[in-house]
């Protein structure tokens, strides 16, 4: 009978330990980054402008609270940027950081740049152990260092999928125009916002996405072939977000702002 105590108490010890880990960030890595993010890329940050971004992505099979968790730039400073309070991230889910030091900004802003040049990067438990981390060369502007396949593969160059499946990358030369591919009318929406081409021939749409500012969908759209397409937007909460389009020739991405 002691014996099977000792046993059970084991078991138990051993249970939390595993839910400890996976609570600490088992699963969770650096999926994608650009390093030389410009208007050309049609991604900006939720203040407009054009900065270098990263993506995480929880592989695990636990929803993640984040507090305290870090990124940094320095591998002897492992805590440098906390993710504050109320950062959390669901299973399968992926999220982006801006890295502009510019903190002041609303949605998260890393206190470091990415060097396009290289560099290294590094993400790290609230208790300072090291979750995923590289040493990353020279890159080139607006194209990803991503991992291959999503979320457990070596990094490569690639088009970018800001918060999105690295494997569905669409292998067409991203953003072929020298302007966004779509307008957003009006922004700030109220109840919908209506989508228009820049382009005289409609591109074949494959998924519309509305985004949070953590990179999570909270909308998305049938594919399809449409001269314009409206988006109902009333029963999303005031705020700014992004509309993500993914076409047959790459992924465009703007800022959108709901209000009442």
């Amino acid at each position: 009978m002691y014996f099977k105590h000792i046993l059970l108490s084991l078991a138990c010890a051993l249970s939390v330990y595993m839910a400890q880990a996976q609570t600490y960030g088992d699963g969770l890595v650096i999926n994608e980054f650009v390093a030389a993010n410009d208007s050309l890329s049609g991604i900006a940050d939720p203040n407009g402008q054009f900065e270098d971004w990263i993506e995480l992505y929880n592989g695990g099979n636990l929803a993640l609270n984040l507090e305290n968790f870090a990124l940094s730039d320095k591998p002897d400073n492992p805590l440098k940027w906390l993710f504050p309070a109320g950062t959390t991230l669901e299973p399968d889910g992926y999220l982006i950081i801006w890295a502009d030091e510019d903190q002041s900004q609303e949605g998260l802003h890393a206190n470091f740049k990415l060097s396009k040049s290289g560099e290294f990067l590094m993400l790290s438990n609230p208790f300072g152990e090291v979750l995923d981390s590289l040493t990353f060369g020279p890159q080139e502007t607006n194209i990803a260092y991503a991992r291959r396949p999503n979320g457990t593969g070596n990094f490569i160059m690639q088009n970018s999928t800001f918060g999105y499946n690295n494997d569905e990358v669409n292998s067409t030369v991203q953003r072929l125009f020298p302007q966004p591919l779509f307008t957003l009318s009006p922004n700030p929406a109220t109840t919908e916002v209506v989508i228009g081409w820049t382009t005289e021939e409609a591109p074949s749409v494959l998924a519309i996405d509305i985004l949070n500012l953590t990179g999570q969908v909270l909308w998305r759209g049938v594919g399809g072939s449409y001269t314009s397409f409206r988006i109902p937007v009333e029963g999303i909460t005031p705020g700014i977000y992004h509309v993500r389009i993914q076409t047959d020739k790459g992924i465009w991405v703007q800022p959108l702002t709901v209000t009442r």
